[in-house]
């Protein structure tokens, strides 16, 4: 569901690497633009060649089959919803309803950090995503007669290149909408988008998805979103279901808990911390060993094991980036120190953490609040994201943000075809609000916008993941849907600019 400032889906609510430049001076990354990922690249229906990353000549097939399987508006056992449906007929309907929508074609925009200090793997899962959506859309003919094109602009992380990618994509690209941007320094385009009624539907790596009603986090969200404050009063909401299945099915009571000693780390630490300790799981070490968090010029992770075993800690929880996650394993495994879970967020649930140190890599845990797990290909949809990864971008690794973001254009789809010829921004936001328990056909944990009660417990739907040798992937531990009624509890926001 929504709110997903855990251990969930998105992570911590900004990228877990900016708390690392965020203590160093903030704003990174100079380097140019990637061939391919640049405000002018894009998903040009009948082009010679795919886009960058994506298998040659993807973006020259014609025609399709006869109708797109849409049908995402549904709630949790509800019937299916709009049917896309291609065509020179539909086409023919078709207005140019509003900025990027002509009757053929609409523009959709994205702001990915590509070209940073972290390098392309750090965000460019999800923007790899998003790519494959629109390429599979537009060869099975696009939706109601109109195909897509995708203007991306790469910020290179750095806060002034994220505000002018959304004034050029916005002012001369003319994108009639912003999906799946993913950056460290997206706070910074929040107000801009705001205040020009820019809808956007996105990786909530900023407080601006809690605070601004045009700003649609892909996993929902439940705060007032007024415009004026973040969350209510400055607080942000969360449920606490996950921390529930951690201590009633791993049975952790005593966890160590690792943040950066610098705000935006901090408030998703102690974000985990209350949810974690309302559900019985006490916090019995942070890591560096104080309540402001980890040095992150200088983590001591070695120190950080010792004091773990004497606190007798049998869970990690933590809200620090990838690499560290891997240096802190290798730091257990030489000190022959093990827990039961050690609870991580999205950044490490891909491929990639099979090359890390062994037993640790195998108590790694993910809880996602977003899409299916990429490896429970048992779920048709996740075994349609999986073929369509394959055909067009062969060989690149997974992971789950690829299908994050393939889940949220595959939403944008589903509020397109609901408007039929005449696709407007207030119509999409329309349909966005109005959403209640959308699964996106059996995709996604139930989410939606709607505003609720805080004062009365609401269920709390989820999944659970884990690293397992045994299968050389992540195996599924609670299936998508696993839902607990759980209480809400508040965290404060901390001020990142948006």
């Amino acid at each position: 569901m929504a709110l997903c400032l855990t251990v969930g889906a998105c992570g911590t609510r900004l990228h877990n690497s900016a708390f690392v430049k965020a203590a160093t001076g903030g704003q990174s990354g100079t380097g140019s633009q990637v061939a391919g990922q640049g405000p002018d690249a894009g998903v040009t229906p009948g082009a010679q060649g795919g886009p960058a990353g994506l298998a040659p000549g993807a973006g020259g097939a014609q025609g399709g089959t006869p109708s797109v399987p849409g049908g995402s508006n549904r709630a949790a056992g509800g019937a299916p919803g709009q049917t896309t449906v291609p065509g020179v007929a539909a086409a023919n309907h078709n207005t140019a309803s509003d900025q990027g929508v002509t009757p053929t074609s609409i523009k959709v925009g994205n702001i990915t950090a590509i070209d940073g200090a972290l390098g392309p793997e750090a965000f460019g899962p999800t923007l790899r995503g998003l790519r494959i959506y629109v390429q599979a859309v537009n060869d099975r003919g696009g939706i109601n007669g109109r195909k897509l094109t995708l203007a991306t602009c790469d910020d290179r992380e750095d806060g002034s290149q994220n505000l002018a990618c959304a004034v050029k994509l916005n002012e001369q690209d003319k994108v009639f909408m912003l999906v799946g941007n993913n950056s460290d320094a997206t706070a910074r385009s929040a107000n801009y988008e705001y205040t020009h009624n820019i809808p956007d539907l996105g990786f909530p790596l900023n407080n601006g998805y809690d605070k601004y009603p045009n700003m649609y986090s892909l996993y929902g969200n439940q705060n007032p979103r007024d415009g004026k404050q973040v969350g209510v009063n400055g607080t942000r909401y969360l449920p606490s279901g996950l921390y529930r299945w951690f201590k009633q099915q791993r049975h952790i009571d005593k966890a160590a808990v690792f943040f950066y000693s610098i705000p935006v780390s901090q408030q998703a630490g102690y974000a985990e911390e209350n949810g974690a300790k309302l559900e019985g799981i006490s916090t019995a070490y942070e890591g560096g060993g104080s309540h402001a968090g980890e040095n992150p010029a200088a983590p001591s992770f070695d120190t950080d094991v010792v004091n773990m075993k004497a606190a007798g800690v049998n869970g990690v929880i933590d809200a620090i980036d990838a690499p560290a996650n891997q240096k802190l394993c290798q730091a257990m495994d030489r000190q022959g120190f093990t827990v039961t879970a050690k609870i991580s967020t999205v950044e490490v649930w891909g491929q990639g953490v099979g090359t890390w140190s062994a037993p640790c890599r195998n108590t790694v845990y993910v809880g996602g609040v977003g899409a299916d797990s990429f490896a429970d290909q048992a779920n048709p949809r996740v075994a349609q994201f999986r073929s369509e990864f394959n055909k067009y971008c062969g060989g690149c690794p997974l992971h789950q943000w690829s299908i994050d973001s393939w889940a949220g254009g595959q939403m944008f789809g589903d509020g397109v075809a609901s408007m039929g010829a005449n696709v407007t921004r207030a119509g999409m936001e329309k349909w966005l609000d109005g959403l209640h328990l959308y699964t996106n056909n059996g995709l996604v944990v139930p989410m939606d916008f709607q505003k609720v009660d805080f004062s009365k417990p609401r269920a709390d739907s989820f999944l659970v993941a884990q690293w397992q040798d045994s299968a050389g992937t992540y195996a599924t531990s609670a299936p998508l849907g696993t839902s607990y009624v759980t209480p809400w509890y508040g965290t404060p926001a901390s001020d990142d600019g948006s």
